[in-house]
């Protein structure tokens, strides 16, 4: 009886915790959410936009930002999960194409979310937008730096 239990238990651990894992995911896409929703809000107010600009631009940021992470994530998960010194040549060598492929698409992606932009704002509208973006994101890495006490780079 005992046995069967802990057979149980052990077959069971791995759905267990991969259960467990799932809030941890779906509380990081809700704080990724929030962030967007906080930067946008503040985009509106530095840049004086109106409800037609900020109802026109939420999809278009939101979009962008989802993309982005989404390349930036790849890119990571390419170059942090292997060991270089174990990849032949031929093996580092896709994965440097890997690499270049996913580059080309954020330039593309740039450039498509810049054209958005500019149908919606004014060219020192977008400068400002870059900035403030930019401005946030610090701001929101230094938060995070000092909520938990990791030390800057």
């Amino acid at each position: 009886m005992n046995n069967r239990i802990l057979m149980l238990l052990f077959m069971c651990m791995p759905v267990m915790l991969w259960a467990q894992r799932l809030p941890v995911h779906e509380k990081q896409k809700e704080l990724q959410e929030r962030m967007v929703e906080v930067s946008l809000s503040e985009i509106q107010e530095r840049l004086s936009l109106t409800e037609m600009q900020i109802s026109q631009l939420r999809p278009v940021y939101k979009q962008y930002q989802k993309k982005v992470a989404r390349l930036n994530m790849q890119n990571h998960k390419l170059f942090n999960r292997m060991n270089a010194d174990t990849l032949s040549d031929e093996q580092a060598k896709t994965i440097l194409r890997e690499y270049l492929d996913r580059e080309r698409k954020l330039y593309a992606l740039n450039k498509q979310y810049m054209d958005n932009l500019l149908e919606i704002l004014s060219p020192q509208q977008v400068i400002k937008l870059y900035q403030s973006d930019s401005d946030i994101k610090r701001k929101i890495r230094m938060e995070y730096l000092r909520r938990t006490g990791k030390p800057k780079r």
